[in-house]
């Protein structure tokens, strides 16, 4: 009787003891909500969340959407993924009653991988392609549906996204609006940026709700730089590359340190081109190009909540080659310098407010001076030597905050643009007197914006967003025969330096139809200023189309509404995931050039446009090794005041890759394809037809050790001979490319 006795006090002890929480918690509880991107406001799948001194906790599903159990008045949330800052807030009772929306905000990871991505999906693959810091930056954007490029042989490349380039797509660095200073467009921001110092592209097509967006209609792409790591000790690279096709040699190299409170990275790249190769073994003569890279950035972290980040961008060209164009760059050196505070949990419902102050001045030289210019249509029998400089400085704002199922973003940002462009010219008969001509007469802009946004996530599977944005802008223009050329242009406009006003409103409507389903659409209308060129620009020479150009003070702002449907499937981490969309965009008081006589045009409000078209992105992983996917877009483009096509719009283009992953040997295959593009401006243009084109490259990487990676690829195996339609006076594309790298970390 003892034993059974002692036995049941025992069990009933334990019983109790078990209990315990039991009755404690009775009262307890629950609280959810969703975990969201700080940057690209995309739900994070996969974070660990837990009460500190508490051992129960939970994983954030595919949606980010989390549910806890919340066993006291208040206690520590800590929340902790290996892209993402750990994060430690205190949660109140009061806070359970709502779904809470909670920001994350991601960390630079040092790994050997370039993210690029467009809307809500990783664009670029995740195998050699995008890690092959050897190629162009622009060619790791080459494959994006809805973006393409503006080539120009060897050289930098512009975005074009959804048909608009220029002044319609703003391309910024780590947030800083950058302003080439070459009136032909020779200098794209792309040229200052290498792959080895980048951490992520981001891209918005269209006028999303982001936080990079800005009034621009076609979108925005944002070069997010890398940043070095604390306590990450010492680390560094060097890479060695060639490219057959011009004879390319590439070396760069990369030290880092990070300590517990601060870090530094220094890096260098330095290219040398010869003559590009075209298909069929035809060589552009004209064509190399040689330039170093400069980019240091340094980080320092005082305490959890704040840190500094510091960087610089130095980017100097020798000779760049242009073939089929009128001149060559002689010389052209970027300074780019910015400063960056970010304040991390600044209240309760505030979890972060980053401030970048920055700087960047440009400096480009060209001339013809290698060039038979008594043989020329345009300008014969006289030299042309140019020189252009900006100078762009601003400050931006960046506000995240979140009140129970409530997302909030508030954007303050300032910004000045100087300019100067001029051109002398120099008859080879010395009984003709020289002349002299400004381009840009010492002009200036001055622009401020203010905008935000709001995204309330309801319990049914809805995320409903409004977006909104004010901008001003001043105009100035000092050169004394500048402003007297303009007075003779427009001898009834009463004012050469407009003050204007612009803004961009937005609503948006998401919903979570299954697991692997979303869909949504987007509805925006907006006005875009005009840029210093499009107002005070004079005899600038636009290469895409061979016409000379004059500004336009008297310029009104250009309004595009645009509207869009889009499926979203799985999302990264899914086995099957893509999306795809459907969108319009009207443009009323399009700025474009107005033919006037022979081959000058001055920018006008030109009546309407509208451009419509598709993108869509598909991915699947076969297994843990195999992945492949396809891709396409296409745009079309009317002008109504001309009743023609719009010039220069994409054809119908996409990709098809297949790749095998691997830790010691990596493949990968790619198919790039484009459709003839036959509707075409005749009327206010001089476009031509252009021709489709199928192009075949493959891939392999080889790493016999964890520190060391070999890489060989072929681009254009069949050596086809090719034409981009948005190629530079019709240059033909690269031919053949046999590319070898090797890449050494310590």
């Amino acid at each position: 009787m003892r034993d059974h006795f002692a036995i049941t006090s025992v069990i009933t002890l334990l019983i109790f003891l078990l209990n315990i929480p039991a009755f404690c918690f009775q009262n307890e509880s629950t609280f959810s909500g969703i975990l969201i991107d700080a940057v690209s406001d995309e739900p994070v799948q996969g974070a660990h969340l837990y009460f500190e001194g508490i051992g129960n906790g939970t994983v954030s599903d595919d949606n980010g959407e989390f549910s806890l159990a919340f066993p006291a008045d208040e206690a520590t949330l800590i929340i902790s993924h290996v892209a993402y800052t750990q994060l430690r807030t205190k949660i109140f009772k009061d806070s359970t009653e709502t779904d809470q929306v909670i920001l994350l905000q991601p960390v630079r990871i040092g790994s050997n991988e370039l993210i690029v991505s467009a809307g809500r999906f990783t664009q670029a693959w995740s195998g050699i392609y995008s890690s092959a810091k050897t190629r162009p930056v622009e060619d790791h954007m080459a494959s994006i549906s809805g973006l393409d490029m503006v080539s120009r042989a060897n050289f930098a490349k512009d975005p074009v996204i959804r048909g608009l380039r220029d002044g319609r797509v703003n391309v910024m660095i780590d947030g800083m609006r950058m302003t080439p200073a070459c009136v032909d467009g020779m200098d794209p921001v792309t040229a200052y940026v290498e792959a080895d110092n980048l951490q992520s592209i981001q891209i918005t097509r269209g006028q999303e709700a982001h936080p990079i967006a800005s009034t621009a209609p076609g979108g925005t792409v944002n070069f997010a730089m890398a940043r070095p790591i604390l306590n990450s000790g010492f680390s560094g690279s060097a890479e060695s590359g060639y490219h057959s096709v011009s004879h390319q040699h590439l070396v760069q190299s990369a030290l880092s340190y990070g300590d517990e409170r601060w870090a530094v990275r220094l890096s260098g790249t330095y290219r040398h081109a010869g003559d590009l190769m075209a298909g069929n073994h035809s060589r552009i003569q004209g064509s190399g190009l040689k330039k170093g890279n400069l980019f240091t950035s340094f980080l320092f972290k005082p305490n959890e909540l704040h840190e500094f980040s510091l960087r610089y961008i130095g980017d100097f060209a020798g000779k760049i080659g242009y073939p089929k164009l009128l001149m060559d760059t002689r010389r052209a050196d970027a300074h780019i310098a910015g400063l960056e505070h970010t304040w991390n949990r600044a209240s309760q419902r505030i979890h972060s407010i980053t401030t970048n102050l920055y700087i960047n001045r440009v400096e480009h030289w060209m001339d013809d001076y290698d060039r038979d210019v008594t043989v020329r249509e345009v300008m014969p029998d006289m030299f042309m030597p140019m020189y252009g400089e900006t100078q762009t400085a601003g400050i931006t704002s960046l506000l995240n905050a979140s009140s129970g199922s409530h997302l909030i973003n508030f954007k303050l940002d300032a910004w000045s643009v100087d300019a100067f462009a001029d051109m002398a010219m120099e008859p080879v008969n010395p009984g003709v007197s020289e002349m002299y001509l400004v381009n840009l007469g010492d002009v200036s802009q001055r622009n401020i914006s203010v905008g935000g946004s709001y995204r309330y996530f309801t319990n049914n599977g809805w995320i409903l967003g409004v977006n909104g944005q004010a901008e001003a802008g001043s105009n100035r223009i000092r050169e004394k025969s500048a402003i007297a050329t303009y007075r003779a242009e427009y001898p009834g406009l009463d004012d050469l330096e407009p003050f204007t006003l612009g803004y961009l409103v937005g609503l948006s409507a998401e919903k979570v139809i299954s697991e692997q389903f979303q869909a949504g659409f987007r509805v925006s209308d907006g006005q875009r200023l005009p840029d210093h060129m499009e107002r005070y620009g004079y005899y600038i020479y636009q290469p895409l189309d061979g016409f000379f150009y004059y500004g336009n003070p008297a310029l009104n702002t250009e309004r595009s509404s645009q509207a869009e449907l889009f499926l979203n499937i799985g999302n990264d981490h899914s086995r099957l995931n893509g999306s795809t969309s459907v969108w319009v965009n009207r443009m009323d008081r399009y700025i474009a050039g107005n033919r006037i006589e022979g081959l000058f045009k001055r920018f006008e409000n030109m009546g309407s446009a509208i451009l419509t078209g598709f993108e869509a992105d598909i991915n699947y992983r076969f297994n843990p090794k195999w992945m492949g996917g396809l891709s396409a877009s296409y745009v079309r483009g009317h002008h109504y005041q001309a009743d023609e096509p719009l010039p220069m719009i994409p054809p119908l283009k996409g990709s098809l890759f297949l790749q095998r992953e691997s830790e010691l040997i990596s493949l990968e295959s790619r198919l790039r394809w484009a459709a003839s593009q036959n509707r075409i401006a005749e009327q206010n243009s001089l476009e031509t037809s252009t021709g489709g084109y199928t192009l075949l490259d493959v891939f392999t990487s080889v790493q016999p050790h964890r520190n060391i990676t070999l890489r060989l690829g072929i681009e254009n195996i069949l050596n086809r001979f090719y034409t981009d339609h948005l190629s530079v006076n019709a240059m033909p594309g690269a031919g053949r490319n046999v590319q070898a790298g090797i890449r050494l970390l310590f």
